[in-house]
């Protein structure tokens, strides 16, 4: 479908003038056709967000963490979450977060693969110990792994996690039995295509009249004018405002 557009603005009254187009009641456009990359072109790079920066645990700041009494796990997170600004803030967060499931848990940096007893397999990096445990609270295999992905391979916060996202994880088990849908193939076909209808306008100004439809039938062009059916002698297709194009075969 082609859309025939024309905006005109000015401070200053003017008419407008009807303005015939040349349109062609066959288009060739294999010459766009793309063939991948050609000689001596070369491909544009993939677009990717900014690194995330490495946050290294400051040992000094570590040191005096643990000699306060906190736990060393905990300790390694609040310097982590807290990008290494120095003791104040590393202590802040270890105040408002000590009571967190997990605080005491070896720590991982996100996006780190946890391994843990028999290893990680392809679950998000959750051990088979941490799957076989949440499975024995009534879960498949699919959605303890989804549970500790959520929560960064946890067991305790994937238990409450997957108790609390049972909609989710019912939609999850009643789509499993669903046959997945064969994708669409389309043929790539000509680049030629030929004029089989178009849309004008009747009226004055395009505040009056209205819009009627030519289609191409047997080599001849009918009107659609409302509840009107006829042939049309001379269409307007130098004038319309919407073009639809067909593939040839």
């Amino acid at each position: 479908m082609t859309t025939m557009f024309c905006c005109y603005g000015s401070h200053e009254y003017k008419d407008l003038n009807d303005v015939e187009v040349d349109v062609p009641e066959s288009l060739d456009i294999s010459s766009l056709r793309g063939g991948g990359i050609q000689p001596g072109e070369v491909e544009l790079p993939e677009e990717t967000g900014p690194a995330q920066p490495e946050v290294e645990i400051d040992e000094g700041v570590l040191s005096q963490l643990a000699g306060m009494g906190f736990d060393i796990e905990g300790c390694k997170r609040a310097i982590y979450h807290t990008k290494n600004q120095g003791i104040e803030p590393a202590m802040n967060w270890v105040l408002e977060h000590m009571g967190d499931p997990d605080f005491t848990d070896p720590f991982v940096p996100p996006g780190s693969v946890k391994s843990a007893g028999g290893g990680a397999d392809k679950g998000g990096g959750a051990s088979e110990d941490s799957i076989a445990i949440v499975m024995s609270l009534g879960f498949t295999r699919e959605q303890a792994m989804k549970a500790l992905k959520a929560t960064d391979n946890n067991v305790e916060r994937a238990a409450d996690w997957v108790f609390s996202h049972m909609d989710e994880l019912q939609q999850m088990e009643e789509g499993e039995g669903e046959e997945p849908m064969e994708e669409e193939q389309f043929s790539d076909g000509s680049g030629k295509y030929s004029l089989i209808a178009f849309i004008s306008h009747m009226g004055t100004s395009t505040m009056t009249g209205h819009y009627v439809c030519h289609i191409k039938k047997d080599g001849k062009w009918i009107i659609f004018n409302d509840n009107k059916v006829a042939e049309s002698v001379a269409p307007p297709k130098d004038h319309a405002y919407l073009y639809f194009y067909k593939r040839e075969h």
